[in-house]
């Protein structure tokens, strides 16, 4: 599982570095992987020979969708048709990006998890059990005040990547956005240990048959399954205040900001396109 989230990572990098780690996503892949678990050589043998596989699949039939969406967004802009509807359309079809990722990736991974032996799969949740701990110790020694403006900063130096320089306005809405968000974090922190809890108990039974398989496949494929109604109903939730956020910003989007965001969609576009060669 941690593989699918890296190599979705690298793929989906945004901005300047988007063609050093497209183009090293092999090596930087084993990078972090090997902060997980110990692979064999000939378990690395098998997964280097999935990855370029997906590496090549993704750079023949994935890349033009990307740049296609990034050129409907940019037309949306010049034209002017953003609203509350069309930007959830266009999230909605971002994240279908990253389902159609892993529905090629899920089954590769399916077929390769019986190699793993049960020390190395201890090995793996171990490693995630103290990446999870670390991460919701930094968050709860943080003072509620802290946590609003690490929020906010986070959200201000996004919007000025694609914008520019915010007006007072701009950055008066972040904070309204702010007030207006359901908190998820330990609710996101207690999916993952219960999704990393259902794998590790699948890995610790000694047989690897085709139940196992299936099992995995279900887990891997449909993550979303063990998401508690609390939390789906609070991304809901969050999710429609920021469509209408976004609607907003751009309502309030000066000429300036507004080629400033058409140059940096003409640059990504670019830099996509680019890795088709």
């Amino acid at each position: 599982m941690k593989k699918i989230i890296i190599l979705l990572a690298l793929l989906t990098i945004a901005g300047c570095s988007t063609k050093f780690a497209y183009r090293n996503a092999d090596w930087l892949t084993y990078w972090y992987v090997d902060d997980y678990i110990s692979l064999t050589d000939e378990q690395e043998e098998h997964f280097d020979e999935h990855l370029q596989q997906w590496l090549s699949w993704h750079k023949s039939e994935e890349l033009d969708k990307y740049v296609a969406q990034l050129n409907e967004i940019k037309a949306d802009v010049e034209t002017g048709n953003i609203s509350a509807q069309r930007i959830e359309s266009l999230q909605n079809k971002m994240r279908s990006h990253w389902v159609r990722l892993r529905d090629k990736l899920t089954p590769d991974l399916v077929a390769m998890a019986p190699m793993l032996t049960q020390e190395q799969a201890l090995e793996l949740f171990a490693q995630l059990a103290e990446s999870e701990l670390d991460s919701k110790e930094k968050r709860d020694k943080r003072s509620a005040k802290k946590r609003k403006k690490r929020w906010l900063k986070n959200r201000e130096n996004n919007l000025q990547r694609w914008l520019g320089n915010l007006s007072d306005e701009q950055e008066n809405m972040i904070v309204t956005l702010y007030d207006k968000q359901m908190t998820t974090a330990e609710l996101w922190y207690q999916y993952r240990i219960d999704y990393q809890a259902q794998l590790k108990a699948l890995f610790m039974q000694p047989n690897r048959d085709k139940e196992f398989e299936a099992r995995l496949l279900n887990l891997l494929s449909e993550p979303e399954q063990l998401r508690s109604a609390e939390l789906k109903q609070r991304i809901a939730h969050n999710r429609q205040h920021d469509y209408q956020f976004l609607a907003d910003i751009f309502s309030t989007m000066s000429d300036k900001q507004r080629r400033h965001l058409v140059e940096e969609l003409e640059d990504l576009i670019d830099d996509l396109t680019s890795l088709k060669k």
